[in-house]
């Protein structure tokens, strides 16, 4: 039988029991016994080649190092001067960083069996309920939480991470996002982000920062597409809709921030009464986790309340809960609605608006892209004007670089997920310790902003995508950040399809119709945005901007898609193939 050492984390419950519990001798044999452990445990660590890392302090590690906000920027920092893989520790739990290209291709791609599970997430996971969803759903195949009739997807079982991949796959895979009903609905919701832009910069004519208009577009899409939920121009449902999102999501973006909670260190701390000095964190997690029952519950009872009428579009979400299976859970399409909704409602908007923040500083880069797309789909000064289309995408290389430029620039998860690996490994001569917490600093220097892959990295350049004859070049995997910006191996986002084409086609329209520049300030001076980003979905800091129509003609052609998608609103087949 292989000796079972304890963390610290282990170590702090078996004290709380102690102190809660077991009195006198059985509370100092206790104390004695954590003692051995720890200079057995060090023994044996001092024995391994553990991959170089800052010193840190006894017993609370390097916890006290970490930042509040920004970890990408100090495991940048220590990724230079430690290497592409190094490791800290903080309260005795031990995390991976990995700092290039090669090393996460390596263990998350080709060893992507043990390195796929995820950590506890005690905060995030756990007590505001994540965990119910795909992005904390386990992967570890020794689980022991089995599936029952009653429970046929237990939340810890790689069981339930399956079946919600297959519930994405069947509904927003390749084949699905092919289809000629889910492409309409994707150009109809352009359109009418495209109208809410106008008329936001109508309302601002010296600058708006846009946040609103694209988050409600982003989540108008998605409620269609999962939901069936089609809002009106001047429906307040929906403005609330997009507002539990925003709750739910800057709650999961605060409750996923690494070491912001001593929870996550010492989880005996979650029986600890709110009154108690340092146990304030219950607060937070009953409104979060109040607001992500509401993100899950009250879109998913909209549908259900909607096929009772006979009165449901078809959607991911009546599609399944229409299928007659003995099989069936509800909580589990429940789980993968609200996943789809979460995870594309937060990130589309931080893409979006990098985009916009890059033209207005790079209005060179703007005037190629727009000349590209007004060689292939007439100037806006002309008669005969469309919106581009998927169908177009092949013939756009420069669009097609400056979205890869837009994913290197500012990845909407610069750290994504934390992986734990689920059996001792080697890498490089280095060991990694089963149960370790393994991160991918994915804006890391080492990785998008590389001087050894990536020259003047800190600058926007969509040509460093191109080969000399201005086609798209063959890049290495490494070297595209599209691999990056939806994750790796079996935790590639299931999303990716239905959010590239969204992107491509959210982009390369707004180039065509707008002009996207400056703020102007009171003095009539114009208004220099400050290029910063923060958060775990990293969103660029507030900033202004103006849309001003290219031309009458492309603020017409708007003007006329608009009203003949809402002249034939109700009357559309309601048939989206993808979901069959």
């Amino acid at each position: 039988m292989p000796l079972v050492i304890p963390t610290l984390r282990d170590s702090a419950g078996y004290l709380a029991s102690g102190l809660y519990g077991a009195r006198g001798l059985d509370f100092v044999v206790t104390v004695i016994c954590l003692f051995l452990a720890f200079v057995v445990r060090g023994s044996v660590q001092r024995r391994r080649a553990y991959p170089p890392g800052p010193p840190g302090w006894p017993i609370v590690g390097n916890a006290l190092q970490l930042p509040s906000r920004k970890h990408w920027l100090k495991f940048d920092e220590w990724s230079k001067k430690y290497g592409d893989v190094f490791q800290f520790s903080s309260l005795g739990e031990k995390t991976i960083v990995l700092g290039s290209a090669a090393a996460i291709s390596e263990l998350f791609d080709a060893r992507g069996d043990i390195y796929s599970d995820r950590p506890s997430a005690i905060m995030a996971g756990e007590l505001v309920g994540w965990n119910l969803g795909l992005g904390y759903a386990n992967y570890d195949n020794s689980s022991t939480h089995t599936a029952t009739p009653e429970s046929p997807h237990p939340v810890h079982s790689n069981a339930r991470f399956r079946a919600l991949r297959k519930l994405f796959h069947n509904s927003i895979g390749p084949q699905a996002c092919s289809q000629s009903s889910f492409v309409s609905m994707q150009e109809q919701e352009r359109t009418k982000l495209l109208h809410r832009l106008l008329i936001t910069g109508k309302q601002y004519p010296a600058g708006s920062d846009f946040g609103n208009p694209i988050r409600q577009s982003s989540a108008a899409l998605i409620l269609r597409l999962t939901y069936g939920y089609q809002p009106s121009a001047d429906d307040h449902d929906h403005d609330k809709l997009v507002q539990i999102v925003n709750d739910a999501m800057l709650g999961f973006s605060v409750a996923s921030e690494p070491g912001a909670f001593w929870v996550e260190y010492w989880p005996f701390l979650r029986h600890i009464p709110p009154w108690v000095p340092g146990a304030g964190f219950h607060s937070k997690v009953k409104q979060m986790k109040e607001d992500r029952e509401k993100l899950y519950d009250i879109p998913f009872l909209y549908t259900k309340h909607q096929m009772l009428r006979n009165f449901a579009p078809k959607s991911m979400v009546s599609t399944l809960l229409s299928r007659k299976s003995p099989t069936r859970d509800e909580e589990l399409i429940k789980a993968a609605a609200a996943s789809l909704y979460s995870g594309g409602a937060e990130t589309t908007p931080s893409t979006l608006l990098s985009f916009l923040l890059a033209m207005v500083v790079y209005p060179d880069v703007q005037t190629r892209a727009q000349a590209e797309l007004d060689a292939l789909l007439g100037s806006p000064d002309g008669s005969s004007l469309r919106l581009p289309t998927l169908d177009d995408r092949a013939r756009l290389p420069y669009v097609n670089a400056l979205i890869k430029e837009v994913w290197r620039w500012n990845p909407s998860v610069p750290l994504g997920l934390a992986h734990r690996v689920t059996k001792d490994d080697t890498y490089n001569g280095f060991f990694i310790e089963k149960g370790a917490t393994v991160y991918a600093n994915i804006w890391c220097v080492s990785i998008l902003h590389d001087e050894r892959t990536y020259h003047s990295p800190y600058e926007f350049l969509p040509e460093r995508f191109l080969d000399d004859a201005g086609a798209l070049r063959a890049l290495d995997k490494m070297e595209d950040p599209s691999w990056t910006a939806f994750g790796f191996g079996r935790r590639i986002c299931p999303g990716m399809h239905l959010a590239d084409n969204s992107i491509f086609i959210y982009i390369a329209s707004i180039l065509y119709i707008f002009r996207i520049v400056k703020a102007v300030g009171d003095d009539g001076v114009d208004i220099e945005p400050e290029v910063d980003y923060d958060g775990f979905i990293s969103q660029p800091k507030p900033f202004k901007c103006r849309l001003v129509p290219r031309s009458e003609a492309a603020e017409a052609l708007v003007l006329r898609i608009m009203q003949e998608i809402e002249a034939s609103a109700g009357s559309d087949d309601d048939s989206l193939g993808g979901w069959d």
